[in-house]
């Protein structure tokens, strides 16, 4: 690999690892290390910043250590605790699956006349009966339309969101180690 290939494999790689510091100044620039360090680990690579991380990974022939660039990508991302993926693997289906329940029962209020007991409906009020008879004597009906399902729906779209959403607790965790 020739020098200017590997220098635009670092600087993309440096994008690539923290977006924000794509176009921040470097103190070095232009300046390639001799060589990989032997006390290089990724708790050195874990507390610097990309940049500096890719002062390690490239050295003085231009040549891109790619043990090192991997090792430092994956440490950046990576360092989180073990319960939030799984926690947000579970809490995605689940608030979904109620937020869907709950406007489907929003829907079936519209029906006094029909039978919850059969097959298509008793899938969507059996699981969502419960939580409704919670509510049902705290919220009064607006109207004369009982809307603790209206409730619901906006307490699971409002947790989805604050939790898994683009911008959501759990999913900064797994992006940023916050």
């Amino acid at each position: 690999m020739n020098r200017a290939t590997s220098s635009l494999l670092a600087i993309l790689a440096a994008f690539v690892a923290e977006p924000c510091m794509g176009f921040a100044p470097t103190h070095n620039a232009g300046r390639m290390v001799a060589s990989v360090p032997p006390t290089l680990n990724n708790h050195v690579v874990l507390g610097a910043s990309p940049l500096d991380a890719m002062d390690f990974v490239t050295n003085s022939a231009g040549a891109v250590n790619v043990d090192a660039l991997v090792a430092s990508s994956s440490v950046l991302l990576s360092e989180t605790e073990a319960w939030v993926q799984p926690l947000s693997m579970v809490l995605g289906p689940f608030l979904n699956f109620f937020s869907f329940a709950m406007l489907c029962r929003i829907v079936l209020s519209w029906y006094p006349t029909a039978n919850v007991n059969e097959v298509p409906f008793n899938l969507i009020v059996w699981p969502t009966e419960p939580l409704l008879r919670i509510l049902k004597g705290s919220v009064p009906p607006a109207f004369g339309v009982d809307i603790t399902p209206v409730v619901w729906l906006g307490l699971f779209s409002f947790m989805s969101e604050i939790l898994l959403g683009q911008q959501g607790l759990l999913t900064m965790k797994m992006k940023y180690g916050i």
